[in-house]
């Protein structure tokens, strides 16, 4: 008796056990089909963000559109989006995607539509709505799991400021340029292309602006209207080789030198910009403190103090055979710096040089504010900014020049450059060989000669938020740029 009822109390045990395995099984089983459903739409996702990344960095870094369309999305915003943006880029919304893999399928849809608009005169700047929903299953399971991600895609319509174009060269895509994406970033830098209407040939309106005069055309500019802006006696003989900051009853201007450089130098000392100007033994030097409104402009024939600060615009009506960041020495004594650390642009400084003529840098041009970490540079938290254009072209004459932009031989290897870089002819130039030059900022050239050096672009922080310099070059023409895509939320359902 006692052994059948210890066989029974264990019997029932045992069934009791397999009952309970039975359903440890089953929601072991469940759970795995869960956690399966949750993988495969999240794969949608990811898959879906990643082909809408690809495509963008592929077709919407730069598109041609045409400027009544501009107009209709200024008037009507809602109803002008995406017509703007199917001119450009074609039937790009909704993108579809489909795959499948080791058992799981998703499928991903992502969506495109009208936030915001800020009108930015020559350009508007628009906060487009994305969402991509994923749906995911098992192939022989019914149910399906399904994801959202909402996120938020920046673009830019009219004639752009060019620095929101992270690379353009005109033409094939040259070898030996690298653009590595920072940790996070979604759009990366790409080379941009398009059939034309990008690269401007006419700096007139920056030229303008330092004169403080209305735009002309190159060639319009006669030589008596040119000594008046630059407030010389009236003639009608050609204005004199020299360096002149423009005075006029509202103010300071710009920085208008007629003729040659043989050395522009950038340098910070306290809270002060420093630029010196030399060309055939002579010195100009401009000095001007933000913070102080303090500025002091010492000439060969002497020196002028204000309690202004000058628009921060310099023009060369001609060529700059050597620009490079320096250093102010003990003596106040200004010589050009090649440690690679010196600051050449002030904090809070967005100083813009224009070019008529060839643009030589022979050193490193260093942003301050600007982080370095794990050898990365990071603008985000830094005011200062730099755009170097050589324009190709006299302002005042409308001859072609040679016009480009070029790395010097001499120039230290390693070379670091922070800065927009725009050669609207004569092309971007590494000369000797076998250098490595890094480019935080943007680089927009008719052509490209590397020499088989290595540059390595990274994108500027605060372009890829949407800011950029004040006093830019434009586009030739209308184009159409996505400049940010961010991810807002995940929702898995």
């Amino acid at each position: 008796m006692i052994v059948l009822l210890l066989m029974v109390v264990f019997a029932g045990l045992g069934l009791a056990m397999l009952h309970a395995s039975g359903v440890h099984v089953k929601i072991n089983g469940f759970r795995r089909t869960s956690t399966l459903l949750d993988l495969a739409s999240e794969n949608g996702l990811k898959r879906g963000l990643v082909d809408l990344s690809a495509w963008l960095e592929a077709e919407g870094l730069l598109a041609p559109v045409s400027a009544e369309s501009v107009e209709a999305l200024r008037e009507d915003p809602r109803r002008g989006f995406l017509p703007l943006v199917e001119e450009a880029l074609g039937s790009a919304f909704p993108r579809v995607l489909e795959e499948s893999f080791d058992g799981m399928s998703w499928e991903s849809r992502a969506d495109c539509g009208f936030g915001s608009l800020e009108d930015r005169g020559g350009y508007v700047r628009i906060t487009a709505a994305v969402r991509i929903e994923s749906s995911g299953g098992l192939l022989r399971v019914r149910p399906r799991r399904v994801s959202t991600l909402e996120g938020s895609l920046g673009l830019l319509a009219g004639r752009l400021p060019l620095p929101a174009v992270p690379l353009y060269i005109k033409g094939d895509r040259p070898d030996g340029i690298s653009l590595p994406a920072k940790p996070g970033q979604l759009l990366g830098a790409g080379l941009a292309t398009a059939a034309g209407g990008v690269l401007p040939d006419d700096a007139g309106g920056l030229a303008a602006k330092a004169l403080a005069i209305g735009v002309f055309e190159p060639g319009d500019l006669s030589p008596a209207q040119l000594r008046q802006a630059l407030g010389l006696e009236a003639s009608t003989d050609p204005v004199p080789d020299g360096v002149y900051l423009i005075e006029n009853d509202l103010g300071l201007g710009g920085i208008f030198v007629q003729g040659s450089l043989d050395e522009m130098i950038l340098a910070v000392r306290g809270d002060s910009q420093v630029v010196v100007f030399r060309a055939g033994g002579a010195d100009w030097r401009l000095e001007w403190s933000p913070t102080r409104s303090r500025t002091e402009f010492l000439t060969p024939q002497g020196s002028r103090s204000y309690d202004l600060i000058p628009l921060p615009i310099l023009f060369v009506n001609g060529a700059i055979a050597a620009l490079g960041g320096g250093a102010v020495g003990m003596d106040g004594g200004v010589e050009m710096c090649f440690d690679g650390r010196t600051p050449a642009v002030l904090d809070g400084v967005d100083l813009t040089i224009v070019s008529a003529d060839r643009v030589t840098i022979s050193s490193h041009l260093i942003l301050e504010g600007v982080r370095w970490q794990d050898g990365i540079p990071y603008s985000k938290n830094s005011q200062a900014q730099l755009v170097i254009y050589a324009a190709g072209r006299d302002a005042v004459t409308g001859e072609r020049t040679e016009g480009g932009i070029a790395v010097d031989g001499e120039a230290p290897d390693g070379l670091k450059l922070q800065a927009s870089l725009t050669a609207a002819s004569g092309g971007f130039r590494i000369e000797g060989e076998a250098k490595s030059v890094e480019l935080l900022g943007a680089l927009h050239a008719d052509a490209y000669a590397g020499n088989g050096s290595r540059l390595t672009l990274y994108r500027d922080d605060r372009a890829a938020a949407g800011k950029f310099p004040r006093n830019a070059p434009l586009t030739a023409e209308p184009q159409l740029a996505v400049y940010a895509l961010k991810v807002l939320s995940w929702k898995e359902y």
